[in-house]
């Protein structure tokens, strides 16, 4: 009887679900929402946009006008001030006084760069007939005029609080209207030793034009008023809106937003307080540009409803790309173990066909590794005959007597040198040939090595000299059997001078062991180096059969990865070759035995 599985346990189950739950339910439900959404929703957010932006640029007028009265007081308050208002004019021929008349101008100009855009500007009226100023340095003028300015005796009147005039044209500023502030500057028992000045463009302080045109174009008037609704900043058509007491009729609708009929125009009002200067600004409306923007506020809608659902179809498709995702991962598993990559394992979730797929393929790759396994312990096992099949191809007895037999032929015949010569290959071989074990002494290498150079000297004439400088108590720690020769085998081939000095020293490091061999020989160059550290050298050793690139492999082969040769040279100063080994000891013949 075929068991029914659950539609979450199958791929098409949950396609079907997914298309579902992430499709269909969610566009029905946003249709049905925006179709049920009414126009009084986006009216009054609408609104509330426009009211934060009033408010928005209501805080920036205002902390304009703080920064303004900030600056004043930091000029006013200044005793340093007081005092250069209180001496004569003389800066022109007393060197004192025109020391504070530059210290002055710097002042207001720093505050200005402090505090202020680069486009204020800063300056003093003094009663000496001069002003100070940043657009103009020191200039004379007539106290009288200042009388002129409709600024000046309001100013007075104020007795040093601040008073403003909107909009002002400077003399030195062609078609551009500003905000002034003026301050009567008062001593501690004095009143009234000039006034100071500072002026802001309309521009900055309120709306810049292109973004008025902009505003009238979207059918809003901004206007900014004084406590008694009289204009002083804005749009001509919305100062026409305030006449009559328009404000006064101002009503809340059901939707709670402000409007007041002028003229049979209903307009909707967004207004917002500047509490440093008292005023207000005020943006009108026309109901029927407020629907055309509603309008747009629709179109956006919509537009969102087609984002929504692009969202959802989005959603889906990465659900889909997920739920395949397994396929992928197990195809690339499948080429890594073509490639002889047999690591590879896929990550199982769930109980689906792909969860079957991957656990299969799993036990697959794992049944892969355990033959490999097999086959590197047997290619071990492989090697290690080899190795004692090299050693056992000349019998030791009959090579040894020949060799004999040799040494006393040439001792009869006066051949001394060759006498000697074959005495220490016997040596040599006798070493080579009755230890069967892999690992020996330090001692025993070094033993080795010093027959297998003597040989040397006498082919080279004495052109070899060893040094060694091992410590007593490391002699006893076991290496690989020809773990040394091949090494000084190489710097006698390939150091290309003579005589040749080699020296070689051992210590313990870390727990390990350390053996450095250094040459006189000619070195090697950068290029060769890089060759070396990619395959360390091909064999070369003649005698031994084994080179140094076979040694180091030997090393990674029976201690690990972490241990082996390194090679470092300079050209013309040698070749150093360092050996890292694990730190062992033959302590008793039962390890010996062991070994063998």
């Amino acid at each position: 009887m075929k068991i029914l599985r659950s539609p979450l346990k199958t791929l098409r189950g949950k396609i079907l679900i997914s298309l579902f739950f992430l499709i269909i339910i969610p566009v029905v439900i946003i249709l049905y929402r925006f179709y049920k959404s009414s126009e009084n929703i986006v009216q009054i957010q609408l609104n509330q946009s426009n009211q934060a932006a009033v408010s928005q640029k209501a805080t920036a007028m205002n902390d304009m006008a703080v920064r303004m009265i900030t600056a004043s007081s930091l000029i006013i308050n200044d005793p340093e001030t007081e005092k250069f208002l209180k001496e004569p004019a003389d800066w022109s021929t007393n060197y004192t006084s025109f020391i504070k008349l530059t210290s002055l101008v710097k002042k207001l100009s720093n505050v200005k760069d402090l505090l202020l855009d680069s486009t204020t500007q800063i300056g003093i009226y003094d009663n000496r007939g001069y002003t100070q100023t940043t657009w103009s340095a020191v200039t004379p003028s007539s106290v009288q005029e200042f009388y002129k300015e409709s600024w000046y005796k309001p100013t007075l009147e104020r007795n040093g609080f601040p008073y403003w005039t909107v909009p002002y044209s400077l003399p030195s500023s062609i078609n551009q209207d500003l905000i002034v502030m003026t301050r009567q500057i008062n001593g501690e028992y004095t009143s009234n030793y000039g006034v100071f000045f500072i002026s802001v463009p309309i521009s900055l302080f309120f709306y810049p034009n292109a973004e008025i045109r902009n505003q009238q174009d979207s059918g809003i008037f901004s206007v900014l008023v004084d406590q008694n609704q009289k204009r002083l900043l804005g749009d001509h058509a919305a100062a026409d809106l305030l006449t009559n007491g328009a404000l006064q009729n101002v009503r809340t609708n059901a939707n709670g937003i402000q409007e007041v009929k002028i003229n049979d125009q209903v307009y909707f009002i967004n207004d917002a307080y500047v509490p440093q200067l008292g005023w207000k600004l005020i943006q009108f409306m026309n109901q029927k540009d407020f629907v055309t923007q509603l309008s747009r506020a629709k179109d956006k809608s919509i537009s969102w409803v087609i984002a929504w659902f692009l969202l959802f179809a989005i959603a889906f498709i990465v659900l889909m790309l997920r739920v395949t995702s397994p396929f992928k991962q197990l195809a690339k598993s499948m080429t890594k173990v073509g490639k002889g990559e047999f690591n590879t394992l896929v990550t199982v979730k769930g109980e689906d066909e792909i969860a079957m797929l991957g656990n299969n393929f799993n036990r697959m790759v794992m049944h892969l590794q355990d033959l490999i396994s097999d086959l590197y312990d047997e290619q071990r096992r492989k090697q290690k005959a080899q190795f004692q099949a090299l050693q056992a191809q000349i019998n030791p007895h009959f090579l040894l007597n020949t060799l004999n037999s040799i040494k006393w032929m040439a001792l009869l015949s006066g051949a001394d040198h060759i006498s000697e010569m074959i005495t220490k290959l016997g040596k040599l071989l006798n070493f080579t040939m009755r230890n069967e074990q892999e690992f020996v002494t330090l001692q025993e290498e070094l033993d080795y090595l010093q027959v297998y150079l003597s040989l040397q000297e006498i082919r080279y004439h004495d052109q070899i000299l060893f040094t060694y400088r091992i410590p007593d108590a490391l002699l006893d720690c076991e290496v690989l059997k020809f773990t040394l020769q091949p090494a000084v085998e190489n710097s006698i081939i390939h150091g290309n001078r003579f005589p040749l000095l080699i020296d070689l020293q051992a210590e313990e490091v870390g727990g390990n062991l350390h053996i450095v061999m250094q040459d006189n020989g000619v070195g090697m160059s950068t290029a060769l180096i890089e060759q070396v550290e990619s395959s360390l050298n091909q064999p070369h050793a003649k005698f031994s059969g084994i080179g140094i690139r076979n040694v180091n492999e030997r090393i990674k082969l029976h201690f690990g990865v972490q241990y082996g040769m390194q090679i470092s040279s300079v050209e013309g100063e040698g070749v150093r070759l360092q050996l890292v080994l694990p730190l062992k000891r033959r302590n008793t013949d039962a390890e010996n035995s062991d070994r063998r």
